[in-house]
This record gives C-alpha cells, sequence and structure tokens, in this order.
C-alpha cells in the first residue's frame, strides 16, 4: 500500500494582494469597532466591548474576501523521486538559430504551436530525427560496451528501429529508388547484422561497439542529405517570400533558445511541460548562472505555482561540470532521482562535464539531455584564443598564435590584426578555408608603444614593467554571424629592464661557465660575467660599467638582482667592494650564492665585512669521497626551488639519484642558518647547500661546485631546472614600480571578480635602509574613488618585505597607494594599478549546438539526448523512475459554507444580543 501524506496551506488567488486586503479590513473594522462604540455610550462594559467586537469582526471576513484565501491542499502518494532540471543560463543561450535545417525549424514551430502539423509533409524531418536517434544510440553504444549482453542486445536491436524508422519515412517522402538502396546497403543491413550479432563475450561487445560507432557517423551523412533534400522540396512548393510558412520561418528565426524553452516548458493551452513533471517527481528547476546553481523554482505545499517565466541568461561563461557536480550531494546518501540538463552544449569554463558525468553514474544518477540550437556551424569568422606570453621585454616583439573560428566558405579574404589602440602593430591578409580552427601565429613590436608610454611617466618613478592592453582582431566580412566575437585582448607586461645576474669567479671553472651559459639563454635574465684573469696579462677584475667587468661604482651594483660569487681571492677585492656588496644585500634587498671550491678561497673573507653574510663556520677540514649521495631537509621537501619531480617520493628519489659531488668543503651551518640539503658522507649528514636571510636580502652557500655532473645522461632536466628555481626563489620579484623609498607590486594585470589582489611592498628610509618599524597600509582606489585601507604584514625572513591581500574585488579599475607614517605624503610617489573583470571564454565563440558533448554525457549516465523538438518524450523516459505521484486540490474558503457560516454566526449572535437588551 502506498504512502500518502497531505500538506495543507493557506494561499491567496483574489485580485487584490493579501497585504492590501488585510490593511483594509483591519482599518475598516477599527472604524466599525469606533462608530459602534459610540452608539453604546451608558450601555454595560460588556456591551460596548462585545457587540463592537462583532461588527468589526464580521466587517474584517467580509474584506478579505477580496484577496481569494484559498486552502491548498498538496497529497503525495507513494515515494516520489528527485528531479532536477538544469536550465543553461549563458549568453549563447540568447542566440538565434537561422542556419538550423528548415525540417527541425518546421518541427520546433509545431510543438511551440505556430504551425499546422498537416500543412507541410514531414516524412524527411521525421527521417532526419530517427537519424539523430540512432546517432545517440552509436554514442551510448561506445560508452556501454561493458554491460551485460541483455542491455547490450536492447540497444542494438533499438538502433535497428531507428534506421528502419528512417527508411520507411524516406520511402513514403518519395525518396529517388537507388539513393534509398544505397541507404538500405550502407545501414539497414548492417544494423541487422549488428543487431543478430551474438556478443556474449566483452571483446565481442567492444568490436561491436566499434561497428556501431562507425554506423552512427554513417546515419550523420544520411541526416544531411535528407535536410538537404527536404529543403529542395520547400523551396519548390513554398517559393514566395510572403508564403505562410516563410513567415513562420522568419518567426522561428527571432526566437532565442531560450525563449523556445521557456515556451517548451511554462507555455502551451495544453497542460504544462513542467507541470506534468511537478505531478510525478520532487522537481526542482535550477539555473547555471557562471559556475552556480540558481534556483528558480521547487513546487511546495506553500506554493506550487508554476514560474511564470524564465529569467534571460546572461552569463558570461558556460560552465556545465560545477553545477551538475552538485547534483551528485555531498553528504553521499544516494537518493533515486534523474537530472534533466537543458543546454546548447558549449561549454567553456571550469572541468570536463564528462568526467562530472562519471561521477553521477556512479552515484546511480541518469543524465537526460536536451539540446537546443542548430548542429549546423553558421557563416561566422571569430577569435577564439591568443596563445602569448604574459611578460616580454620591450624591445623585443611580442610573438604568439591567434586561434581563429573560420566558419566562412572558402575563398573569402579578411585581415587578422593586432592593435594599441587605433595603431596597427601587426596585421596579415589571409584568406578564408571553412576549416572551423585554425592557428595564425604573430609577431608585433612593442618598443614605440612602450617608449610612447613611458613619456607621460613621472621623473620620481621607475616602472620595472608597462601594462600594455593591446587587442586582437579580424575584419568583419558579409554575412558574418556575430561580428561581436571577431575581438579579443591581449595584455601583457612590456619590461622595461630584465633581471640582471653578476657571476663573479676567480678562474674558469666548469660549474662557472654552465651557469654563464644557461643563464644567457634564458631571456628573463641579463647575464654578466667577470672571471679574474679572462684578459691575456691581467691576473684581477677588471673594472667599469660593461660587460666583462666588475661595477666600478656601487650605483652601477645596485640594478643587479643576484650575485653568484664563486672562488675569487680576497686580494683581488678593494675594502670598499666588499662594503658594496654587503650594501647590495642588506640594504638593496638582493640575492647573493656563495658557490665554494677545492682551494677554499671563501675562508679568506671570515674577518672582513662579508663574514658575517655567511651562513656557515669552516672547522673541519673538507671531504673528498666517492659515493656521496644528496638528501633534502624535511624544511627544503616543501620548497618550491627543490622540487624536480612533483611527486614528493619521487623527488626524494631523483635527489638521492642525482650525480654525487667529488668534494665537499666541510663547513658546519651557524646557528640561525637553514640546511636544505645534505651530503651523505663518512657516515655522516654534512651540509651541502645552507641558506640564511641577511637584512633586506637573501644568501645561499653551496659547499660543492660540480652541479654541473647532474647533466650527465639526461642533458638540462635537473640541473638547469634546479639553478633557474633556486635564481627565481633567491632574486626578489621585480615590482612592478618604485620610487625613492617605495617598491609596490599588486600581481596580476587582472582579476577576475571575487579574487583578491595580493600586494607586495617595500619601504625604505632615506639611507635605503628597509623600515621595520612603522606600520605601512596600502590604500586601494576602484574607479578613482578610495574603497579599503590594508594593513601590511611583514614576511618572516624577508629584511622588510610586507605583504597584504584585499577582500573580494568588484570589477572596475584600480589603483594602489602607500601610506605610512615613517614616510611624509609628498615623498610617496609610487602607484601601480590592475582590473577587474570577467574572464573572456568566447562565450559567443561557437554558435552551433554540441551535440556530440550532450550526447556523450547522456551515453555515460544511462540517460538519452534529446533535440528540443522531441522534449515530449521526456515524460515517456522518465516515467519508469517515479514511484510516487502528486494529487493537488483546492477548498476555495471564500466561496466555501467554512467562510459563509462564521459571517453569518457572527451577525446572528449580535442580532440575538441586540434583541435581548433591547436594542430593536
Amino acid at each position: 500500500m502506498n504512502p500518502e501524506h497531505v500538506q495543507t496551506s493557506l494561499r491567496f488567488v483574489g485580485d487584490w494582494p493579501w497585504y492590501v486586503s488585510f490593511g483594509l479590513a483591519l482599518l475598516l473594522g477599527a472604524v466599525a469597532w469606533f462608530l459602534y462604540h459610540r452608539e453604546m455610550q451608558g450601555r454595560p462594559l460588556w456591551l460596548r466591548l462585545g457587540l463592537p467586537l462583532l461588527r468589526s469582526l464580521s466587517v474584517l471576513m467580509i474584506v478579505v474576501m477580496l484577496c481569494g484565501p484559498v486552502l491548498h491542499h498538496r497529497k503525495i502518494i507513494g515515494q516520489l523521486s528527485r528531479l532536477l532540471l538544469f536550465v543553461d543560463g549563458s549568453k549563447s543561450m540568447s542566440l538565434t538559430d537561422t542556419s538550423m535545417s528548415t525540417g527541425r525549424k518546421i518541427l520546433i514551430l509545431q510543438r511551440l504551436g505556430l504551425w499546422r502539423s498537416d500543412a507541410v509533409k514531414m516524412d524527411l524531418p521525421q527521417a532526419g530525427e530517427a537519424l539523430s536517434e540512432a546517432q545517440s544510440l552509436a554514442a551510448k553504444g561506445r560508452e556501454s560496451a561493458a554491460v551485460n549482453v541483455d542491455v547490450w542486445k536492447t540497444l542494438t536491436h533499438d538502433f535497428e528501429a531507428r534506421i528502419n524508422t528512417a527508411r520507411e519515412a524516406m520511402a513514403r517522402a518519395g525518396f529517388d529508388a537507388e539513393r534509398l538502396d544505397a541507404f538500405v546497403r550502407e545501414l539497414g543491413v548492417s544494423a541487422r547484422e549488428l543487431a543478430s550479432r551474438e556478443t556474449r563475450q566483452l571483446d565481442d561487445r567492444n568490436r561491436a561497439a566499434h561497428d556501431l560507432g562507425r554506423l552512427g557517423e554513417a546515419a550523420a551523412r544520411w541526416q544531411k542529405e535528407v535536410n538537404a533534400r527536404f529543403d529542395q522540396n520547400l523551396q519548390a512548393i513554398s517559393p514566395g517570400e510572403n508564403s505562410p510558412l516563410k513567415t513562420a520561418l522568419s518567426k522561428f528565426d527571432g526566437l532565442q533558445r531560450w525563449q523556445r524553452l521557456q515556451s517548451l516548458l511554462l507555455e502551451g493551452e495544453k497542460e504544462k511541460l513542467l507541470g506534468k513533471m511537478g505531478e510525478k517527481f520532487d522537481v526542482r528547476l535550477i539555473e547555471i548562472d557562471g559556475a552556480e546553481g540558481r534556483k528558480l523554482w521547487q513546487p511546495t505545499s506553500r506554493d506550487s505555482t508554476l514560474p511564470n517565466g524564465l529569467p534571460q541568461p546572461e552569463g558570461e561563461i558556460t560552465n556545465l561540470a560545477t553545477a551538475l557536480k552538485s547534483a551528485a550531494g555531498t553528504d553521499g546518501k544516494q537518493e533515486r532521482g534523474a537530472v534533466v540538463l537543458f543546454s546548447d552544449g558549449q561549454h567553456n569554463e571550469g572541468e570536463s562535464p564528462v568526467e562530472v558525468a562519471k561521477i553521477l553514474a556512479g552515484r546511480g544518477l541518469p543524465i537526460y539531455t536536451v539540446g537546443f540550437g542548430g548542429e549546423t556551424r553558421p557563416r561566422d569568422l571569430a577569435i577564439v584564443k591568443i596563445d602569448a606570453p604574459d611578460s616580454v621585454f620591450f624591445e623585443d616583439r611580442i610573438q604568439g598564435q591567434i586561434t581563429l573560428k573560420d566558419d566562412l566558405p572558402p575563398g573569402i579574404p579578411f585581415t587578422v590584426m593586432v592593435q594599441d589602440g587605433d595603431k596597427v602593430l601587426w596585421q596579415q591578409q589571409l584568406v578564408s578555408e571553412g576549416s572551423n580552427l585554425r592557428k595564425v601565429p604573430f609577431s608585433a613590436p612593442l618598443s614605440e608603444t612602450v617608449k610612447e608610454r613611458l613619456k607621460n611617466k613621472s621623473a620620481d618613478t621607475q616602472l620595472t614593467a608597462v601594462p600594455l592592453e593591446l587587442k586582437a582582431s579580424v575584419s568583419v566580412v558579409e554575412g558574418d554571424r556575430e561580428p561581436a566575437n571577431n575581438t579579443m585582448n591581449l595584455r601583457v607586461r612590456a619590461l622595461t629592464q630584465k633581471r640582471r645576474i653578476l657571476i663573479l669567479d676567480g678562474r674558469p671553472r666548469w660549474e662557472t661557465r654552465y651557469l654563464r651559459n644557461m643563464f644567457e639563454r634564458d631571456e628573463q635574465w641579463q647575464v654578466n660575467t667577470v672571471i679574474a684573469g679572462a684578459s691575456a696579462g691581467d691576473t684581477g677584475f677588471p673594472r667599469g660599467d660593461k660587460d666583462g667587468q666588475f661595477p666600478n661604482d656601487p650605483a652601477v651594483l645596485q640594478p643587479y638582482d643576484l650575485i653568484v660569487f664563486g672562488e675569487v681571492p680576497r686580494a683581488l677585492f678593494k675594502d670598499e667592494e666588499l662594503t658594496w656588496i654587503r650594501d647590495f644585500v642588506a640594504n638593496r634587498g638582493g640575492a647573493l650564492i656563495f658557490i665554494d671550491g677545492p682551494r677554499l678561497r671563501l675562508t679568506e673573507y671570515a674577518g672582513t665585512v662579508l663574514g658575517p653574510l655567511f651562513p656557515v663556520e669552516w672547522k673541519t677540514p673538507p671531504v673528498r669521497e666517492n659515493g656521496m649521495k644528496l638528501s633534502l631537509s624535511e624544511r627544503a621537501a616543501g620548497l618550491a626551488p627543490f622540487v624536480l619531480s612533483p611527486e614528493k617520493s619521487q623527488n626524494a628519489e631523483v635527489w638521492g639519484n642525482l650525480h654525487a659531488p667529488h668534494w665537499l668543503s666541510g663547513a658546519t651551518a651557524l646557528p640561525g642558518a637553514e640546511t636544505l640539503v645534505e651530503a651523505n658522507a663518512a657516515g655522516k649528514k654534512l651540509p651541502a647547500v645552507v641558506f640564511r636571510p641577511f637584512g633586506a636580502g637573501k644568501v645561499l652557500y653551496q659547499a660543492f661546485d660540480d652541479s654541473w655532473r647532474w647533466r650527465y645522461e639526461v642533458g638540462d632536466q635537473h640541473h638547469v631546472r634546479y639553478w633557474n628555481q633556486i635564481a627565481n626563489y633567491m632574486a626578489e620579484l621585480p615590482f612592478a614600480v618604485r620610487d625613492r623609498l617605495i617598491s609596490l607590486d599588486a600581481g596580476a594585470l587582472v582579476y577576475r571578480p571575487g579574487d583578491s589582489a595580493d600586494l607586495r611592498v617595500r619601504v625604505r628610509d632615506g639611507q635605503g635602509r628597509p623600515v621595520t618599524n612603522a606600520a605601512v597600509d596600502a590604500v586601494l582606489y576602484r574607479d578613482g574613488r578610495r574603497v579599503a585601507t590594508i594593513r601590511l604584514s611583514p614576511e618572516e625572513n624577508a629584511g622588510g618585505l610586507l605583504r597584504g591581500r584585499t577582500a573580494a574585488l568588484e570589477p572596475g579599475s584600480y589603483e594602489v597607494a602607500v601610506e605610512s607614517a615613517a614616510i611624509a605624503e609628498r615623498d610617496a610617489k609610487a602607484r601601480t594599478s590592475f582590473k577587474v573583470e570577467p574572464l573572456e571564454t568566447g562565450e559567443l565563440t561557437q554558435l552551433s549546438l554540441n551535440e556530440e558533448l550532450l550526447r556523450q554525457m547522456s551515453a555515460i549516465t544511462g540517460g538519452e539526448y534529446l533535440r528540443e523538438e522531441n522534449i515530449d518524450r521526456l515524460i515517456e523516459l522518465l516515467a519508469p523512475m517515479s514511484q510516487g505521484r502528486v494529487v493537488e486540490s483546492d477548498t476555495v474558503l471564500w466561496q466555501s459554507y467554512w467562510w459563509f457560516i462564521p459571517i453569518v454566526l457572527l451577525l446572528t449572535i449580535e442580532w440575538i444580543i441586540r434583541k435581548r437588551v433591547g436594542m430593536l
């Protein structure tokens, strides 16, 4: 016996809103009570209060009738299954489908009630629909080969039935006998053979699934031919532009996809489709808005009225995966039900919907997809994607490739270009190929553009990178379906200076040679290598301000970001030059890497001004031993510079298998320093790589000089990766802008709404020393208005570096400034900017229906794909899943004795009392 559950609620269905009726009723009731009470002066108290109360209650109930009170009864018989209806709310659902096949247009018009079903012979469109369903079954077969033999048999018999339906419809339409025979030979005979084939073994079903997929491709070819034949027939029977059929088709061409969906779900003279679903299921109607699922409607005892319409789609992205994933639930509880997705299938953001479909399949939730849109790609030219570096040196050219969607007929000329405002930086003349996606390489100069921007720069600030907002576009051609997708922004940082590295050594060691060659090949670094005795007859350092020379002034040393200090004899340096290097690290915030060697030249600096920079001391003799193994400390295992393999266990193995050092300095780490890499030698663990912060900068010490041997048999794989990562870790990332006292950076050029910006600030005093004893705030401006103040926090072991993070950002143009009691307002010149805007996903780039994705999602989960004209089949397909039903009824209170009797009773009691006390 099916359990029953009845929910009753009070509703108001009158012409007046309930709050207006109740307000008026209370007002008139109060007036009636006041007037009646005045007439009762001199009467007993119970009469002065009771009779006015009876009259006012009667007036109140009569007036409340204006809002139409109704008792709504919702009886649930049995157990309702859950049905999640997802509506694609992205902007692509606002497109029209003028390129859809005429047969499909007529079928949809008939379903919408805009065209009589007997006005045009529809055998060929019906054949096309049968072939479309056959393709859906073929897609399902590719995913269902592993199921049991009975399910496979059902699927192949269904495929054969669809092929026979298409053949019969083609015959009724008068398809010529020769082509019909070809159809039977290619599809009819093969489908019959496949349906009768024995497939008891999995290998047999896998082979059959491959054959079924091939037949699905053949069905697609025949569908195109059937549609083309139908269009020819229509042109013959309805040639005039003002014919009723052409008028109806013109009306269809003006209907957007979401409007057709709204009509199918919520409109029509017969019972509405959404209402039918609500009779059998616990329905939830959800709009996919970006990555979120927003509930539009769910029937309850309080309100089961169907919505008046669907919201107009405004989503800038289509993320079918995230919202659908929520259908699996987060509590692990399995619940019988199904998912229905109404979409054009143009997913362009987030994880793969196919992977999410596999999750839902594991939870026993089939996905039924209903495709909206035409499968034929309309005539359109668009920019789909731009692949280019985020930053480039301003004197170089920005190079990359532009992915175009070329759905034009072959032979149409057009231009693709990259512009800065109205100035064309690069362009190329092309001819359309009709190849859908094609890639076009580009190379645009930036030098003149950057120089023009720098003319307006304040003399008090220095820009290390100039943000450029370029635009890639294709010219508009005649008949272009969607000109709005012809442009795309290209944002790039034009670096005004490369990061600079100074390599010093007392002799040309292999370690130094490999490092020099590696950094010279890297476009982000500018390398100056100074080797003692490099010139004939010269045993010291050449000095000056050119490459190959040691800086002859501290101002020449300051622009460097990293110094690699090798085995340089102490005697080669002047005392003041050592002071320059110390100040470079302590005050400038520069990075210094010591690479020791077997001649132990670095020990000569222990008593100099460089001595305090070393994170080690030399108290034990060097170690020479074959078979030394390197290993990471626990701290280094979690640091990015030491990751040579993505998996932690594999990374440890890679370090243990690196070519072992032949020599180790034997230095020991000082207190406060961190040993990051250790060498296992003579049964002991000795420091191999040691780190410590010093002032505003960082110092790294390497106790061996043959990391170049890591190239043995693997080339650049480990050696280049390690040194690139170490250099980026040690050398502070360039700040976007700096003035005499402030260095400031706000991370990315563009953030997305809801993101937070990462802020970096370094503040110095007049002598160039980091300010560490004063509060520093970042001030955030949006579109010229101050919107936030962010207190910055010092970063541990970063020598005065401050960091902060904004709250979730709203769209707009932002600017960041710095305030601190340690800096006079007139001296705080540095400001940087960024923008917050939605991601450019190419939402209106792909204009056709992606049937392949929707079919695949349904096939994986055991659901079925339908086109919009076949949406009524949902009721038939979903019916077996429901074990309950909903019966709704109303008791109209203001038309029933439940309402009438109390009013009559109140008036009768008043009349009797007045009669008894002699007031009548």
